[in-house]
């Protein structure tokens, strides 16, 4: 027998001694869901009960005080205050929007909400201001999860605003690593300084330009941010990426293309840090931002995205049609992956461009080549896409090796040729380091090219390297070039290392990769 000392009936004898057959204390374990239950359905009865009338944009709701009260800190004090809206019948509300205030009336009323995306900063906003606890964190939830390049920076002012830790962490950890793209939007020009410090103090990765970024902020204002130059250099924590370089290939005894990640450290160790099957037949490759992006397999024109941390697999938008030996290159500023030349499937040369932009999933056709490639060298450099040798056709439309180098200018879709030539002609491979490029071909030697000036200077492998021909493949990263052998002995790859800023050639052995046969090398 149960007794209660909350209160409920009693019938003959004392609370200690209750005799089931003659009386026992009754406690109704539902009831105080019912009472609340009963209370709700008749205050959703057409506004039963309706004690306060609130107005918003001139749209009447017809509430509860005690409703309101019991779930909301903000309307108890407005209710039990001395301010006039306790005794008022009609209240009418400035700060808030009607569609806004009608999801925290549902919200209230019904404990449940849709929350919308577009709605979603405001709805924040308003749980915070009407002390909604619950309501507010899964927003900040909500947001932390969907935080992207467009609103990380007002997301990260919102959340300073609201005191929201968490959300705060997410937003700024998507505008330290899409900072380059950032950099000259309005939000980032107008941020404040004890953001901008936070962002950069943190560790900003060396390939988001963390000094150009800071010299755009600056410049927005020069006459009052100037003296904060020195401030911001200093705190300025530059880091490199987790995986350095991928790279695509095969093993001997596989149909299969592998993808590879190395760590490079500054003391010339190389380390393998994940491993990836790809499909059968990659035809085009490029890594974009810390994701893979791969064109091939069955389907020539399907392509996949990797996110090598993760090892996690998303298939993204087919190209509008099939194509081989195109040219993939990344544009950051502009999120985008260009697709360049290549043959048909009929073995045509083709002068198509496509880009494809990653936050809508889309590809989309834009202005063509001045002459058809394919297999050429792809970079991108200040947002001008740097096409180099490869196939093209001769005066008979037979395809020879070309030493074109063409220019397609990303933010006027337009392309040029080149009035000079390449030093050799064919399929070679390059990467950007600063303001040059970095090329490498069949051979016993390295080309620096350097646009602005229109020059070449061409740097002799050590002998060991240069007495057996090969293709080679090459990639910038932490500020040295590495050079890689087309093929290689099964688990003793060689990488030849040059910085540039010493002129220091150094040879890296015994890397341990299963790969014998490389198609890419991307950093």
């Amino acid at each position: 027998m149960e007794s209660s000392e909350e209160g409920g009936l009693s019938v003959g004898g004392s609370m200690g001694e209750e005799n089931y057959f003659l009386g026992y204390t009754f406690t109704d374990r539902s009831h105080s869901s019912r009472v609340v239950k009963s209370i709700m359905d008749l205050c959703l009865e057409d506004g039963l009960f309706a004690d306060v009338t609130i107005t918003v944009d001139s749209k009447e709701f017809h509430l509860h005080r005690l409703v309101l009260s019991a779930q909301s800190s903000f309307f108890r004090s407005m209710f039990t205050s001395n301010l006039k809206e306790s005794h008022n019948r009609a209240i009418e509300l400035k700060d808030v929007s009607a569609t806004v205030f009608q999801l925290l009336i549902d919200y209230i009323y019904h404990g449940t909400i849709k929350l919308r995306v577009e709605e979603l900063q405001d709805t924040y906003e308003m749980a915070d201001m009407y002390q909604l606890t619950a309501l507010f964190e899964e927003c900040s939830r909500f947001l932390s999860r969907t935080v992207e390049i467009k609103s990380c920076l007002q997301v990260m002012w919102l959340a300073d605003r609201h005191s929201d830790q968490e959300l705060y962490t997410a937003a700024k950890h998507c505008a330290k690593i899409h900072l380059a793209q950032l950099h000259q939007t309005e939000e980032f020009l107008n941020l404040p300084l004890c953001l901008l410090l936070d962002i950069i103090k943190d560790g900003v990765p060396s390939s988001q330009n963390p000094t150009v970024a800071i010299e755009s902020w600056i410049n927005h204002n020069k006459v009052e941010r100037e003296e904060f130059s020195c401030i911001l250099q200093e705190n300025l924590k530059e880091i490199g990426e987790n995986v350095h370089i991928y790279l695509i290939g095969k093993e001997e005894t596989r149909t299969h293309s592998l993808a590879v990640s190395l760590h490079c450290d500054e003391d010339d160790a190389i380390s393998v840090s994940g491993q990836n099957s790809l499909c059968h037949q990659i035809t085009a490759a490029c890594k974009h931002g810390g994701d893979l992006y791969v064109v091939g397999g069955s389907i020539p024109r399907r392509m996949w995205k990797c996110n090598m941390h993760t090892m996690d697999w998303e298939r993204c938008a087919p190209l509008p049609r099939d194509r081989l030996h195109h040219t993939m290159v990344s544009v950051s500023t502009e999120d985008a992956i260009y697709s360049l030349g290549g043959k048909t499937l009929q073995d045509t040369l083709s002068n198509a461009v496509i880009y494809y932009t990653v936050k809508d999933n889309m590809w989309t056709e834009t202005s063509q080549l001045d002459t058809a490639v394919s297999g050429a060298a792809g970079v991108n450099l200040g947002g001008t896409i740097y096409l180099l040798g490869g196939e093209e056709n001769d005066m008979d439309f037979f395809t020879k090796p070309s030493r074109l180098i063409q220019c397609f200018d990303t933010s006027s879709q337009k392309c040029q040729i080149k009035p000079y030539m390449l030093p050799f002609a064919g399929c070679m491979h390059a990467a950007v380091h600063m303001d040059v490029i970095f090329i490498v071909a069949e051979g016993d030697s390295l080309v620096c090219y350097n646009p602005l000036l229109e020059s070449f200077t061409r740097l002799r492998f050590p002998e060991a390297w240069s007495c057996i021909p090969s293709l080679w493949k090459v990639a910038s990263c932490n500020g040295c070039i590495y050079v890689f052998r087309d093929k290689c002995k099964k688990g003793d790859a060689n990488t030849l290392k040059f910085n540039p800023a010493t002129s220091v050639v150094t040879v890296i052995r015994g890397i341990k990769i299963l790969l014998t046969n490389w198609q890419f090398v991307l950093a």
